[in-house]
């Protein structure tokens, strides 16, 4: 348990509610979930699943129909994978990862991250008795080669990237990605690709998979899910692509602690990947232009300066003019103002001059809350 740290997300969430407990109002930029609702087709589907008696154990791959969606899912993007013996449906992307890393990594060994990372990567390779290893980029999430030539060593035996990237939104290029492929190669690592925002890209622009770069996963472990690009962060489903061995060890990871993804859940997850897919755009949409205005907002206090996200949902401005610590930062505004952000550090000790802001809320919240932010940073000074 020494190896888990509080999360923290969740402390300036517990921190604001106690505040919104005394009264006050709060503008929560904290929570990485979307706000709309879970498109009604899907929760249909749920519905409709347990009225038929789906609520039994199910092979703890997954069930048949479901694997075929992911597998044609794939396809449509030109990736041709074998839906029945690549993939596994998991309690949440959460769980597809935290089972890759249990069953290819070893106590003692290096993980390599590209920072910044989302906190949780650390926890579950510190869990596994490995240590986590940042590797930071340029702003933006653009990767430094030297900097990752330089981390690697004999001990390393993988690394985690996240594309689109929370929290920066940053987005890895397909050359990119060969690249570390021909590093993993040459070094004899494993590459975790988290691509759980893969459907939240803006301007046109495209996520490249690692499925792309890597079509035989011999060194890929692909990880994805649900809960952002349909809304389904209660739901709890998520699935991995992988070579068979990796995918069969989890497979018995799985057998031997969750059993299966909940059935009826399996069965609107097939709906959300092979039924109507304009609510899905019609999200993208919404959070493309409260990613312009949040960003705008934020380029236009003084002192502040932020890379404009590519994907996901969330901006990561830099505060460094001010001198202050994140965590110090954060809880300033707080109580000041009822902005919640993340402190930057959460994501890597080099991030200890920036804050988190998740844009999955309304374009008023986002134009009260600044436009209060906006007004309280110059008595920083």
């Amino acid at each position: 348990m020494e190896r888990i740290p509080e999360s923290g997300t969740l402390k300036m969430y517990e921190l604001a509610s106690r505040l919104e407990a005394e009264g006050k109002t709060v503008y929560h930029f904290e929570v990485g979930q979307p706000d709309f609702p879970t498109p009604p087709n899907i929760v249909e589907a749920a519905i409709q699943a347990l009225k038929d008696g789906e609520t039994r154990y199910t092979s703890s791959r997954g069930i048949p129909t479901l694997l075929d969606a992911i597998q044609d899912h794939y396809s449509k993007r030109g990736i041709e994978i074998n839906g029945q013996s690549d993939v596994i449906v998991t309690p949440g992307a959460k769980m597809a990862l935290f089972q890759g890393v249990l069953s290819t990594i070893d106590a003692g060994d290096d993980v390599l991250l590209l920072a910044p990372a989302w906190p949780t990567y650390r926890v579950m390779i510190r869990i596994s008795g490995a240590k986590p290893r940042d590797v930071p980029t340029q702003p933006g999430y653009e990767l430094d080669e030297e900097a990752l030539k330089a981390h690697i060593s004999k001990s390393v035996s993988a690394l985690v990237i996240n594309s689109p990237n929370n929290p920066s939104g940053g987005l890895l290029a397909k050359e990119q990605m060969k690249l570390i492929l021909d590093l993993a190669m040459d070094h004899d690592f494993v590459i975790f690709s988290d691509e759980i925002y893969e459907s939240l890209v803006y301007d046109g622009l495209k996520q490249a998979s690692m499925l792309e770069v890597d079509p035989s996963m011999e060194r890929t472990l692909v990880v994805s899910g649900f809960s952002k690009s349909y809304s389904m962060t209660g739901w709890r489903l998520g699935y991995a692509v992988g070579n068979q061995e990796t995918i069969g060890n989890m497979v018995r990871i799985q057998q031997n602690t969750t059993s299966c993804a909940s059935s009826f859940v399996q069965h609107a997850g097939v709906e959300a990947l092979t039924g109507d897919q304009s609510r899905v755009e019609a999200m993208r949409a919404a959070f493309e232009s409260r990613r312009n205005r949040i960003v705008q907002l934020l380029e236009e206090m003084e002192g502040v300066h932020c890379v404009n996200p590519r994907g996901a949902f969330y901006a990561f401005p830099d505060f460094s003019s001010f001198g202050l610590s994140c965590g110090t930062l954060a809880e300033l505004i707080l109580k000041k103002t009822g902005v919640t952000t993340v402190p930057g550090d959460a994501f890597g000790k080099a991030y200890n001059r920036h804050l988190r802001f998740s844009y999955a809320t309304s374009l008023q919240v986002i134009e009260e809350g600044l436009g209060l932010l906006s007004e309280y940073l110059p008595s920083l000074r």
